[in-house]
């Protein structure tokens, strides 16, 4: 599966000159194309990639998926303010993709810790829901102005093939794709990404449900955005069998609702989304469904109609990719899932920018070493040591909440939003170009943060943290994002420039000894270009 790189680099230099369509991997000549990016997974990663690519900077692109038109299912939530510094950022139409905004989120962690029942934890910060549609619908239209090919099909991971030059693949009906390099945003189980280690992740799995309810949807507030209901008095445990009261603990969930105003009718409609934050392993959609449906009844919420279901399902933490790999992952192939939060869609907008920047530039120098050194330089826009060093810092709060049982999980998070806006904020975000992550891009401001949350934390709260901190800081990388042996992560990226040169160098060596090997073979004419081969 190998093409030549002669009869190809006329397509390489006009392909500079932006994108045009073909017909999956052929030209109107009949003649393969050369794509300078091929993407491998048509979601919202997929989309935002290959518009920066073909939009902002010029370079050839398709895109592949079995299921071009299929409509993404995801309902996404937002921090306003997050949403609105990645739209001045990216300049590819965000700002108008939401679909609903409140001014506020409450939420309830009472029936723990001396904290009543009924007490409401009010956030003055605006909250968001994305229109799935309206972002599909905004990225289509931006891809087919850009001129970005779209090739329906499923790439057979076993015919991937990598050259100096760069990556060939076929497609199970047996279409090859040539691109300078590829990358996969095919999602959480790819099977061209390299992982280092086991891929062992804790998952979050919710079911949710936008419905339409009778008499309104107290005691939620229609005008508020319900971040976690973390309460488990919306069940008599007498009622429960033995079994089901011990899991009411021991396997903690959490109600997530947005009030999405009045149905034509008059009704109030409302998405209600029964959450299990993450579990290893994790728990079922049905359970969820059964607690949802029980709790509203507790409350008193008739559904008279239900308008739309999802089943989410997120794997969270886990091994990260292989940095130093040919092909380029990106979104949930990528790591890029907060591990504590289970967090994706503004991470990985806020990734989008560095990596395309990065894929691009190297792109456009040329010459040897080219797509190397461009997946090189998108894994170290991707994952700098300072976002590697946050990621622990969250893997390490993952493998503590899966842990804890629902009465310390509610005593967690009431401490956590009675620290300053700036440091949670901060933490959740957990990502460069994020409002608010410099508060946690050094190891000092990390330890700042978690002292001052430590000591709003009940006793046995504290305790549990003390305790999953001494026993297993270390194996999560909890030791090394808030002292300073992150300083000697951070040291490494500044030698990064000088691994860059060394692969052109080394590249451009092999080069001109194959061309001397070739001229001394053929008695003194110059050897033909290399196929571009495994």
């Amino acid at each position: 599966m190998a093409f030549d790189l002669g009869e190809m680099m006329e397509q390489i230099k006009s392909s500079m000159n932006g994108g045009g369509s073909g017909g999956g991997g052929g030209g109107a000549n009949g003649k393969r194309v050369l794509y300078d990016a091929a993407i491998v997974g048509y979601g919202p990663a997929g989309g935002v990639m290959a518009t920066l690519l073909a939009e902002k900077h010029g370079l050839k692109v398709c895109i592949i998926d079995p299921n071009l038109e299929k409509r993404w299912i995801p309902n996404y939530g937002v921090w306003v303010e997050e949403w609105e510094s990645l739209d001045k950022d990216l300049q590819i139409g965000l700002g108008d993709c939401l679909d609903r905004k409140w001014e506020v989120t409450d939420s309830y962690f009472g029936g723990s810790h001396g904290v009543p029942a009924d007490e409401r934890c009010r956030i003055d910060r605006p909250y968001a829901r994305v229109s799935r549609d309206k972002m599909q619908a905004n990225l289509k239209s931006r891809l087919a102005a850009a001129g970005v090919t779209k090739i329906t099909g499923k790439v057979d991971a076993k015919t991937m093939e990598h050259s100096p030059e760069g990556t060939s693949v076929c497609l199970e009906n047996g279409q090859q794709i040539d691109c300078r390099l590829l990358v996969d945003c095919s999602g959480h189980y790819s099977e061209l990404v390299e992982r280092v280690g086991e891929h062992n992740p804790g998952v979050q799995i919710a079911y949710g449900a936008e419905v339409e309810v009778k008499d309104g949807h107290a005691p939620y507030d229609e005008n508020a955005m319900l971040f976690m209901d973390y309460r488990t008095d919306y069940v008599d445990k007498a009622d429960l069998s033995a079994e089901e009261a011990k899991g009411l603990d021991e396997i903690p969930t959490f109600l997530y609702a947005m009030p999405m105003g009045t149905a034509s009718n008059g009704r109030k409609k409302i998405f209600f989304e029964e959450t299990s934050l993450v579990a290893r392993p994790p728990i079922s959609f049905d359970l969820c469904k059964e607690r949802l449906h029980r709790r509203l009844k507790h409350h008193g919420i008739e559904v008279t109609k239900v308008m739309d279901e999802e089943l989410c399902y997120i794997p969270m933490g886990g091994a990260m990719p292989n940095l130093n790999q040919r092909v380029v992952a990106f979104g949930g192939a990528s790591g890029l899932v907060h591990a504590a939060t289970g967090y994706m869609h503004v991470r990985m907008l806020a990734a989008s920018g560095p990596v395309s920047r990065a894929i691009a530039a190297e792109l456009k120098k040329g010459g040897p070493g080219t797509s190397e050194a461009a997946a090189r330089r998108a894994y170290q826009a991707l994952w700098p040591a300072k976002a590697k060093l946050q990621r622990d810092f969250h893997v390490f709060g993952g493998e503590f909440l899966m842990a804890q049982q629902a009465p310390i999980l509610r005593g967690f998070f009431n401490g956590f939003f009675k620290v300053p806006l700036p440091l949670w904020a901060g933490f959740l975000s957990g990502y460069p170009n994020l409002p608010h992550n410099e508060m946690h891009q050094t190891w000092q401001k990390r330890f700042n943060f978690g002292l001052q949350f430590f000591f709003k934390l009940a006793p046995a709260v504290q305790f549990q943290l003390a305790l999953a901190g001494a026993l297993s800081g270390w194996q999560y990388g909890l030791i090394a994002a808030v002292t300073p042996l992150a300083e000697g992560e951070d040291a490494k990226d500044r030698l990064f420039d000088s691994e860059i040169e060394g692969i052109r160098a080394a590249a451009a060596a092999k080069a001109t000894e194959a061309g001397v090997s070739g001229n001394v073979a053929s008695g003194g004419e110059k050897a033909k270009e290399p196929a571009l081969a495994a």
